[in-house]
């Protein structure tokens, strides 16, 4: 049995973000020295997940390091909820506040400082990291979203019904404070930041992947390929792949999640 590469750890921390503790984990390269200023990648996961997806995509990055693919990095998940948290700064618990700035200042006092950071994430968590990205796109070096759980439209009564079916239609609501709220929903939303920060954006060159299955089950390549549209529109360079043939999940998963992730390798190790 090929060795890992990485060393796994598992931890807790109480937020004040969303005043509760927050469970995380963390790889690091089996040999890594506390000295050492190492890139940040922040790994969100999807719907009904928790941080053990970062355990799942673990022989991934093993895979990219033994290759020489990725760069040494410290890699950090952490566990957010579905309903209730969805990314999403909510009045008694703000989880997007949570993973753009209280979870990687945390981490950073045991394992920093941090010379780069990078964002991926998908579905639920694809949506995340492009919307913090896109909030402060100086901040980070790279964005990767695989299968991001984005729609076909820029306000609620755009977005046709067939595709917010679910937990989709639950984080569809929550985006417009449950109200059908067009100014918030642009606040949450990635049309959003897109559109408020293009400038800002162009101005980072910051590498960014879009990436979905045209087989999406839940029709999220429907809203992939409007986001493709709208970073046209704005001229904003970045790379789409649009899989034919793969689901939301089944076998090419594991594939695509590997490809992302050498796109944030590639990306730090040009940074």
């Amino acid at each position: 049995m090929t060795p890992c590469l990485t060393h796994l750890i598992e931890a807790h921390f109480g937020s004040a973000s969303v005043r509760a503790p927050v469970d995380f984990r963390v790889l690091l390269p089996s040999d890594w020295d506390r000295g050492e200023s190492l890139p940040l990648v922040l790994h969100l996961h999807g719907a009904m997940s928790s941080s053990a997806s970062l355990e799942l995509a673990r022989p991934l990055y093993d895979e990219l390091w033994r290759r020489g693919e990725l760069p040494r990095a410290v890699v950090a998940c952490p566990s957010t909820p579905t309903a209730g948290g969805f990314y999403l700064d909510w009045p008694d618990a703000a989880w997007e506040t949570l993973i753009a700035h209280e979870f990687p200042e945390h981490v950073a006092k045991i394992f920093g400082p941090f010379k780069a950071t990078a964002l991926i994430g998908a579905s639920m968590g694809g949506y995340g990291a492009l919307k913090v990205a896109f909030a402060a796109p100086e901040r980070f070096d790279a964005v990767a979203a695989v299968s991001p759980a984005v729609f076909p439209g820029e306000e609620p009564r755009q977005v046709p019904a067939r595709n917010i079916p679910s937990v989709l239609g639950e984080l569809h609501a929550a985006m417009a404070g449950g109200a059908g709220d067009a100014a918030a929903y642009a606040a949450n939303s990635v049309y959003g930041r897109l559109r408020a920060n293009a400038d800002a954006i162009r101005a980072a060159r910051l590498p960014i992947l879009i990436d979905c299955g045209a087989a999406d089950e839940f029709l999220l390549n429907e809203g992939a390929d409007y986001l493709h549209g709208v970073l046209l529109e704005l001229d904003i360079a970045h790379i789409y792949r649009l899989v034919e043939g793969a689901g939301h999940v089944g076998p090419a998963a594991d594939r695509r999640t590997l490809e992302a992730i050498r796109f944030i390798g590639t990306a730090l190790t040009a940074g």
